[in-house]
Protein backbone atom coordinates (compact mmCIF):
# COMPACT_ATOMS: atom_id res chain seq x y z
CA UNK A 1 0.00 0.00 0.00
CA UNK A 2 1.12 3.39 -0.87
CA UNK A 3 0.40 5.92 1.60
CA UNK A 4 1.37 10.11 1.15
CA UNK A 5 1.72 11.99 4.05
CA UNK A 6 1.38 15.84 3.62
CA UNK A 7 2.08 17.76 6.86
CA UNK A 8 4.05 20.66 7.70
CA UNK A 9 5.17 19.04 10.59
CA UNK A 10 8.51 16.59 10.64
CA UNK A 11 7.79 15.52 14.27
CA UNK A 12 3.92 14.48 13.20
CA UNK A 13 5.00 12.90 9.85
CA UNK A 14 7.36 10.89 11.92
CA UNK A 15 4.85 9.99 14.53
CA UNK A 16 2.78 8.70 11.82
CA UNK A 17 4.84 7.07 9.88
CA UNK A 18 5.70 4.79 13.23
CA UNK A 19 1.88 4.18 13.42
CA UNK A 20 0.87 3.26 10.30
CA UNK A 21 4.20 0.71 10.31
CA UNK A 22 2.71 -1.23 13.63
CA UNK A 23 -0.46 -1.80 11.94
CA UNK A 24 -0.14 -2.07 8.25
CA UNK A 25 1.91 -5.15 6.56
CA UNK A 26 5.43 -3.67 4.78
CA UNK A 27 3.30 -0.18 3.73
CA UNK A 28 4.90 2.36 1.47
CA UNK A 29 4.79 5.68 2.90
CA UNK A 30 6.16 8.66 1.84
CA UNK A 31 6.23 11.96 3.18
CA UNK A 32 5.81 15.32 1.22
CA UNK A 33 7.66 18.17 3.37
CA UNK A 34 5.93 21.50 1.65
CA UNK A 35 8.74 23.76 3.12
CA UNK A 36 11.35 22.17 0.48
CA UNK A 37 8.40 21.34 -2.53
CA UNK A 38 5.61 23.39 -1.72
CA UNK A 39 2.54 22.76 -3.11
CA UNK A 40 2.62 19.77 -5.63
CA UNK A 41 2.68 20.99 -9.24
CA UNK A 42 -0.58 20.32 -11.49
CA UNK A 43 1.53 17.43 -12.94
CA UNK A 44 1.90 15.85 -9.42
CA UNK A 45 1.60 12.40 -9.86
CA UNK A 46 -1.09 11.57 -7.75
CA UNK A 47 -2.24 8.25 -9.31
CA UNK A 48 0.98 6.96 -6.98
CA UNK A 49 -0.71 6.62 -4.13
CA UNK A 50 -4.04 4.78 -2.55
CA UNK A 51 -3.87 6.56 0.50
CA UNK A 52 -3.18 10.64 0.91
CA UNK A 53 -3.25 11.71 4.88
CA UNK A 54 -3.75 15.63 4.36
CA UNK A 55 -2.74 18.58 7.35
CA UNK A 56 -5.58 21.34 7.38
CA UNK A 57 -3.30 24.01 8.70
CA UNK A 58 0.08 24.05 6.23
CA UNK A 59 2.25 26.45 8.36
CA UNK A 60 0.84 29.99 8.40
CA UNK A 61 0.27 30.54 4.58
CA UNK A 62 -1.49 27.07 3.38
CA UNK A 63 -5.42 25.78 3.66
CA UNK A 64 -5.00 22.11 3.51
CA UNK A 65 -8.87 22.31 2.20
CA UNK A 66 -7.77 24.55 -0.34
CA UNK A 67 -5.21 22.41 -1.63
CA UNK A 68 -7.96 19.22 -1.86
CA UNK A 69 -10.62 21.28 -3.98
CA UNK A 70 -7.96 22.13 -6.04
CA UNK A 71 -6.25 18.41 -6.08
CA UNK A 72 -9.91 16.82 -6.40
CA UNK A 73 -10.11 17.37 -9.70
CA UNK A 74 -7.01 15.56 -11.01
CA UNK A 75 -7.83 11.63 -12.31
CA UNK A 76 -6.97 9.29 -9.58
CA UNK A 77 -6.61 11.05 -6.88
CA UNK A 78 -6.92 8.67 -3.83
CA UNK A 79 -8.77 9.01 -1.28
CA UNK A 80 -7.85 11.58 1.18
CA UNK A 81 -7.94 12.01 5.39
CA UNK A 82 -7.90 14.95 6.67
CA UNK A 83 -5.80 15.79 9.60
CA UNK A 84 -6.11 18.41 11.78
CA UNK A 85 -4.63 20.13 15.26
CA UNK A 86 -8.00 21.59 16.01
CA UNK A 87 -11.49 20.38 17.53
CA UNK A 88 -13.44 22.11 15.46
CA UNK A 89 -16.14 19.65 13.77
CA UNK A 90 -16.49 22.64 10.95
CA UNK A 91 -13.55 21.66 9.56
CA UNK A 92 -15.23 18.11 9.19
CA UNK A 93 -17.78 19.57 7.36
CA UNK A 94 -15.92 21.25 4.82
CA UNK A 95 -13.61 18.78 4.38
CA UNK A 96 -16.47 16.30 3.41
CA UNK A 97 -18.13 18.64 1.14
CA UNK A 98 -15.02 18.87 -0.36
CA UNK A 99 -14.40 15.49 -0.96
CA UNK A 100 -12.57 13.77 1.99
CA UNK A 101 -13.20 10.36 2.66
CA UNK A 102 -12.21 11.13 6.43
CA UNK A 103 -11.15 13.78 8.87
CA UNK A 104 -9.52 13.32 12.50
CA UNK A 105 -8.25 15.80 14.97
CA UNK A 106 -4.51 14.53 15.60
CA UNK A 107 -5.22 13.63 19.65
CA UNK A 108 -7.38 11.60 18.54
CA UNK A 109 -5.28 9.16 16.57
CA UNK A 110 -3.69 5.77 17.67
CA UNK A 111 -2.27 3.03 15.21
CA UNK A 112 -5.61 1.00 15.37
CA UNK A 113 -7.59 4.06 14.79
CA UNK A 114 -5.67 4.72 11.77
CA UNK A 115 -6.16 1.60 10.13
CA UNK A 116 -9.90 1.82 10.55
CA UNK A 117 -9.68 5.39 8.63
CA UNK A 118 -7.49 3.73 5.65
CA UNK A 119 -10.26 0.56 5.54
CA UNK A 120 -12.97 2.85 5.31
CA UNK A 121 -11.32 5.42 3.06
CA UNK A 122 -10.53 2.85 0.44
CA UNK A 123 -14.25 1.39 0.74
CA UNK A 124 -14.83 5.33 0.18
CA UNK A 125 -12.98 5.52 -3.06
CA UNK A 126 -14.35 2.55 -4.55
CA UNK A 127 -18.09 4.39 -4.48
CA UNK A 128 -18.75 6.15 -7.56
CA UNK A 129 -19.82 9.70 -7.93
CA UNK A 130 -23.11 9.01 -8.97
CA UNK A 131 -23.46 6.31 -5.80
CA UNK A 132 -22.57 8.93 -3.68
CA UNK A 133 -25.26 11.46 -4.74
CA UNK A 134 -27.96 8.60 -4.19
CA UNK A 135 -26.44 8.38 -0.55
CA UNK A 136 -27.63 12.05 -0.29
CA UNK A 137 -30.93 12.19 -2.48
CA UNK A 138 -32.08 8.78 -0.38
CA UNK A 139 -31.20 10.86 2.91
CA UNK A 140 -33.03 13.96 1.32
CA UNK A 141 -35.90 11.87 0.60
CA UNK A 142 -37.07 11.48 4.29
CA UNK A 143 -37.32 15.14 4.42
CA UNK A 144 -38.94 15.31 1.40
CA UNK A 145 -41.42 13.04 2.45
CA UNK A 146 -42.19 15.00 5.81
CA UNK A 147 -43.06 18.10 3.63
CA UNK A 148 -45.54 16.46 1.90
CA UNK A 149 -47.21 14.99 4.32
CA UNK A 150 -47.46 18.90 6.42
CA UNK A 151 -51.28 18.66 6.20
CA UNK A 152 -51.22 16.26 9.20
CA UNK A 153 -48.74 19.16 11.01
CA UNK A 154 -50.58 22.14 10.37
CA UNK A 155 -48.69 24.45 12.79
CA UNK A 156 -45.64 22.98 12.16
CA UNK A 157 -43.30 24.97 8.85
CA UNK A 158 -42.01 22.19 7.24
CA UNK A 159 -40.84 24.21 3.97
CA UNK A 160 -37.45 23.92 4.44
CA UNK A 161 -35.34 21.78 2.83
CA UNK A 162 -32.12 20.13 3.73
CA UNK A 163 -28.83 18.25 2.13
CA UNK A 164 -27.81 15.38 4.25
CA UNK A 165 -23.52 16.02 4.72
CA UNK A 166 -23.06 12.76 6.66
CA UNK A 167 -24.39 10.30 9.03
CA UNK A 168 -22.79 10.98 12.85
CA UNK A 169 -24.50 8.64 15.05
CA UNK A 170 -27.40 6.37 14.64
CA UNK A 171 -29.74 4.16 17.53
CA UNK A 172 -31.78 1.49 16.45
CA UNK A 173 -34.36 3.48 14.85
CA UNK A 174 -33.04 7.10 14.50
CA UNK A 175 -30.21 8.80 12.83
CA UNK A 176 -28.18 11.97 13.31
CA UNK A 177 -26.62 13.70 10.82
CA UNK A 178 -24.63 16.51 9.90
CA UNK A 179 -26.72 18.70 7.33
CA UNK A 180 -26.84 22.07 5.53
CA UNK A 181 -29.69 24.06 5.36
CA UNK A 182 -30.75 24.77 1.66
CA UNK A 183 -32.23 27.75 1.78
CA UNK A 184 -28.84 29.59 3.89
CA UNK A 185 -26.79 26.93 3.91
CA UNK A 186 -26.48 26.95 7.52
CA UNK A 187 -24.67 23.85 9.05
CA UNK A 188 -26.74 22.10 11.75
CA UNK A 189 -27.96 18.56 13.13
CA UNK A 190 -30.86 17.02 12.28
CA UNK A 191 -31.96 14.25 14.17
CA UNK A 192 -34.33 11.39 12.09
CA UNK A 193 -36.54 8.60 13.81
CA UNK A 194 -38.12 6.22 11.27
CA UNK A 195 -41.55 6.16 12.68
CA UNK A 196 -42.45 3.16 10.44
CA UNK A 197 -40.13 0.73 12.87
CA UNK A 198 -41.40 2.32 16.16
CA UNK A 199 -44.12 0.16 17.15
CA UNK A 200 -43.88 2.00 21.15
CA UNK A 201 -46.20 4.70 21.40
CA UNK A 202 -44.20 6.10 23.89
CA UNK A 203 -40.67 6.11 21.79
CA UNK A 204 -42.53 8.85 19.07
CA UNK A 205 -43.65 10.85 22.23
CA UNK A 206 -40.04 10.82 24.15
CA UNK A 207 -38.49 11.44 20.19
CA UNK A 208 -40.95 15.22 19.86
CA UNK A 209 -40.62 15.61 23.91
CA UNK A 210 -37.14 16.84 23.06
CA UNK A 211 -37.65 19.80 20.81
CA UNK A 212 -41.22 20.66 22.55
CA UNK A 213 -39.43 20.92 26.08
CA UNK A 214 -36.38 22.80 24.63
CA UNK A 215 -38.05 25.05 22.02
CA UNK A 216 -39.74 26.99 24.73
CA UNK A 217 -35.83 28.47 26.02
CA UNK A 218 -34.12 31.32 24.50
CA UNK A 219 -30.94 30.29 26.81
CA UNK A 220 -27.30 30.80 25.70
CA UNK A 221 -26.43 27.62 27.79
CA UNK A 222 -29.47 25.25 26.41
CA UNK A 223 -29.21 24.00 22.44
CA UNK A 224 -31.41 25.79 20.08
CA UNK A 225 -34.19 23.95 18.76
CA UNK A 226 -34.72 25.33 14.92
CA UNK A 227 -37.84 23.36 13.76
CA UNK A 228 -39.52 20.05 14.61
CA UNK A 229 -42.01 17.79 12.98
CA UNK A 230 -43.96 14.16 13.06
CA UNK A 231 -46.00 12.44 10.49
CA UNK A 232 -47.36 8.90 10.56
CA UNK A 233 -43.97 8.01 8.87
CA UNK A 234 -41.05 10.12 10.37
CA UNK A 235 -40.02 12.41 12.57
CA UNK A 236 -37.61 15.16 12.94
CA UNK A 237 -35.69 17.52 14.97
CA UNK A 238 -32.84 19.99 13.45
CA UNK A 239 -31.29 22.02 16.20
CA UNK A 240 -27.94 23.86 16.27
CA UNK A 241 -24.66 22.38 15.05
CA UNK A 242 -21.33 22.53 17.80
CA UNK A 243 -18.68 23.01 15.86
CA UNK A 244 -16.12 22.23 18.35
CA UNK A 245 -17.09 19.21 19.85
CA UNK A 246 -18.34 18.03 23.63
CA UNK A 247 -16.94 18.15 27.14
CA UNK A 248 -16.05 14.61 26.97
CA UNK A 249 -13.14 15.64 24.54
CA UNK A 250 -11.61 18.21 26.68
CA UNK A 251 -11.86 16.48 29.99
CA UNK A 252 -8.96 14.28 27.99
CA UNK A 253 -7.12 17.42 28.19
CA UNK A 254 -5.43 18.76 31.48
CA UNK A 255 -8.60 21.29 33.04
CA UNK A 256 -7.26 23.97 34.89
CA UNK A 257 -9.75 24.34 38.86
CA UNK A 258 -10.84 27.81 37.10
CA UNK A 259 -11.66 26.35 33.79
CA UNK A 260 -13.16 23.82 35.80
CA UNK A 261 -15.51 26.41 37.53
CA UNK A 262 -15.96 28.08 34.82
CA UNK A 263 -17.73 25.63 33.09
CA UNK A 264 -19.89 24.40 36.18
CA UNK A 265 -21.02 27.65 36.46
CA UNK A 266 -21.72 27.86 32.79
CA UNK A 267 -23.20 24.22 32.79
CA UNK A 268 -25.63 25.34 36.26
CA UNK A 269 -27.10 28.56 34.16
CA UNK A 270 -28.52 25.63 31.51
CA UNK A 271 -29.44 23.88 34.82
CA UNK A 272 -31.39 26.87 35.55
CA UNK A 273 -32.70 27.82 32.52
CA UNK A 274 -34.59 24.55 32.13
CA UNK A 275 -35.73 23.70 35.97
CA UNK A 276 -37.13 27.46 35.52
CA UNK A 277 -39.55 25.95 32.87
CA UNK A 278 -40.14 22.45 35.18
CA UNK A 279 -37.58 20.44 33.11
CA UNK A 280 -35.02 17.39 34.84
CA UNK A 281 -32.15 17.14 32.41
CA UNK A 282 -31.56 13.31 33.93
CA UNK A 283 -28.74 12.50 31.73
CA UNK A 284 -26.25 15.36 32.53
CA UNK A 285 -22.93 13.64 31.34
CA UNK A 286 -19.86 15.23 29.56
CA UNK A 287 -21.10 14.03 26.04
CA UNK A 288 -23.98 16.27 26.74
CA UNK A 289 -22.38 19.42 27.13
CA UNK A 290 -21.78 20.80 23.70
CA UNK A 291 -19.13 23.86 22.44
CA UNK A 292 -19.66 26.35 19.70
CA UNK A 293 -17.43 28.20 17.56
CA UNK A 294 -16.76 31.17 19.87
CA UNK A 295 -16.02 28.34 22.28
CA UNK A 296 -19.21 28.77 24.50
CA UNK A 297 -20.86 26.05 26.11
CA UNK A 298 -24.48 24.64 26.06
CA UNK A 299 -26.42 21.98 27.51
CA UNK A 300 -28.15 19.22 24.86
CA UNK A 301 -29.68 15.67 24.53
CA UNK A 302 -33.05 16.36 26.52
CA UNK A 303 -34.09 12.95 24.85
CA UNK A 304 -35.04 11.27 28.63
CA UNK A 305 -36.20 14.45 30.18
CA UNK A 306 -39.55 15.30 31.51
CA UNK A 307 -41.22 17.77 33.47
CA UNK A 308 -41.45 17.98 37.26
CA UNK A 309 -45.01 18.04 37.56
CA UNK A 310 -45.58 15.80 34.37
CA UNK A 311 -47.84 13.01 35.07
CA UNK A 312 -47.15 11.12 30.74
CA UNK A 313 -45.27 8.10 32.67
CA UNK A 314 -42.46 8.49 30.17
CA UNK A 315 -40.56 8.79 32.91
CA UNK A 316 -42.44 7.15 35.34
CA UNK A 317 -41.05 5.83 39.07
CA UNK A 318 -40.01 2.48 38.94
CA UNK A 319 -38.03 2.96 35.25
CA UNK A 320 -34.20 4.05 36.09
CA UNK A 321 -33.14 6.00 32.85
CA UNK A 322 -29.49 7.77 32.41
CA UNK A 323 -25.83 7.40 32.81
CA UNK A 324 -25.00 4.98 36.02
CA UNK A 325 -21.52 7.21 36.19
CA UNK A 326 -23.26 10.54 36.41
CA UNK A 327 -26.87 9.37 37.89
CA UNK A 328 -28.42 10.28 41.69
CA UNK A 329 -28.89 8.02 44.52
CA UNK A 330 -32.75 8.94 43.92
CA UNK A 331 -32.81 8.36 40.22
CA UNK A 332 -30.50 4.78 40.35
CA UNK A 333 -33.40 3.57 42.87
CA UNK A 334 -35.91 4.33 40.54
CA UNK A 335 -37.77 6.93 42.87
CA UNK A 336 -39.36 10.47 41.79
CA UNK A 337 -36.62 13.18 40.95
CA UNK A 338 -36.29 16.58 40.70
CA UNK A 339 -34.31 19.63 39.81
CA UNK A 340 -31.73 18.75 42.67
CA UNK A 341 -31.43 15.46 40.93
CA UNK A 342 -29.40 17.26 38.27
CA UNK A 343 -27.07 18.96 40.42
CA UNK A 344 -26.22 15.91 42.31
CA UNK A 345 -24.94 15.19 38.49
CA UNK A 346 -23.23 18.49 38.33
CA UNK A 347 -21.58 17.81 41.28
CA UNK A 348 -20.11 14.26 39.92
CA UNK A 349 -19.17 16.33 36.50
CA UNK A 350 -16.98 18.90 39.08
CA UNK A 351 -15.17 16.20 40.83
CA UNK A 352 -14.23 14.54 37.82
CA UNK A 353 -13.30 18.32 36.21
CA UNK A 354 -11.01 18.72 39.15
CA UNK A 355 -9.57 15.55 39.67
CA UNK A 356 -9.47 13.81 36.30
CA UNK A 357 -11.18 10.77 37.59
CA UNK A 358 -15.12 10.02 38.69
CA UNK A 359 -16.18 10.10 42.20
CA UNK A 360 -17.27 6.21 41.90
CA UNK A 361 -16.34 3.29 40.04
CA UNK A 362 -17.21 -0.21 39.44
CA UNK A 363 -17.45 -3.30 37.45
CA UNK A 364 -21.42 -3.09 36.56
CA UNK A 365 -24.21 -0.49 36.29
CA UNK A 366 -25.86 -2.15 39.88
CA UNK A 367 -22.21 -1.74 41.45
CA UNK A 368 -22.35 1.96 40.39
CA UNK A 369 -25.86 2.62 41.62
CA UNK A 370 -24.92 1.21 44.59
CA UNK A 371 -21.97 3.95 45.56
CA UNK A 372 -24.21 6.63 44.25
CA UNK A 373 -26.51 5.66 47.18
CA UNK A 374 -24.15 4.15 49.75
CA UNK A 375 -20.38 5.13 49.60
CA UNK A 376 -18.85 7.49 51.52
CA UNK A 377 -18.77 11.38 49.33
CA UNK A 378 -14.73 11.18 47.86
CA UNK A 379 -12.57 13.49 49.42
CA UNK A 380 -10.93 15.80 47.17
CA UNK A 381 -6.51 16.06 46.95
CA UNK A 382 -5.43 18.16 49.38
CA UNK A 383 -4.54 21.13 46.98
CA UNK A 384 -8.23 21.57 46.19
CA UNK A 385 -9.15 20.74 49.70
CA UNK A 386 -10.75 24.45 49.87
CA UNK A 387 -13.51 23.16 47.70
CA UNK A 388 -14.57 20.14 49.04
CA UNK A 389 -17.92 21.91 51.28
CA UNK A 390 -19.24 22.06 47.63
CA UNK A 391 -18.60 18.48 46.40
CA UNK A 392 -19.88 17.68 50.13
CA UNK A 393 -23.28 19.53 48.90
CA UNK A 394 -23.57 18.28 45.53
CA UNK A 395 -22.91 14.77 46.30
CA UNK A 396 -25.16 14.36 49.51
CA UNK A 397 -27.17 11.59 49.02
CA UNK A 398 -30.47 13.15 50.54
CA UNK A 399 -31.81 15.52 47.83
CA UNK A 400 -33.01 18.08 50.95
CA UNK A 401 -28.78 18.70 52.07
CA UNK A 402 -27.73 19.59 48.38
CA UNK A 403 -28.18 22.65 46.72
CA UNK A 404 -31.83 23.44 46.56
CA UNK A 405 -31.31 25.73 43.05
CA UNK A 406 -29.47 25.71 40.15
CA UNK A 407 -28.63 29.39 40.85
CA UNK A 408 -27.75 29.13 44.58
CA UNK A 409 -24.74 26.78 43.26
CA UNK A 410 -23.71 28.71 40.77
CA UNK A 411 -23.27 31.76 43.53
CA UNK A 412 -21.20 29.58 45.05
CA UNK A 413 -19.13 27.80 41.77
CA UNK A 414 -18.91 31.98 40.90
CA UNK A 415 -16.88 32.69 44.69
CA UNK A 416 -15.03 29.72 43.75
CA UNK A 417 -13.59 30.58 40.06
CA UNK A 418 -12.35 34.37 41.47
CA UNK A 419 -10.62 32.55 44.23
CA UNK A 420 -8.90 30.97 41.60
CA UNK A 421 -7.86 34.14 39.69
Amino acid sequence: MNILIIDDSSDFRALLRLYLSKELEAPNIEEYDIETHGKPADNFDWAAYDILFLDYQLGEEEDGLDWLKDFRKHRNFPPTVILTAEGDEYVAVRAVKLGAADYINKKDISPKRLKQLIEEALEFGKETVTAQQELINDATHIIKKIRKEKEALPKQNLDIGYKFVRLIGQGAMSHVYLAERVADKQSLVLKVLDLTKADDTTLKQRFLLEAELIAELASPFVVQIYEHGLTESYGYIAMEFFSRGDLKQRMELQITPEVAFNYMTHISYGLAAIHRIGVVHRDLKPANIMFRGDDSLALADFGISRRIESSSGLTSIGQVLGTPHYMSPEQGEALSVDARSDLYSAGVLLYELLVGEKPFSAQTPAALIYQHVHAPIPSLPDELSQYQSIIDRTLAKNPVDRFQSAMELVYVLEEAERDCL
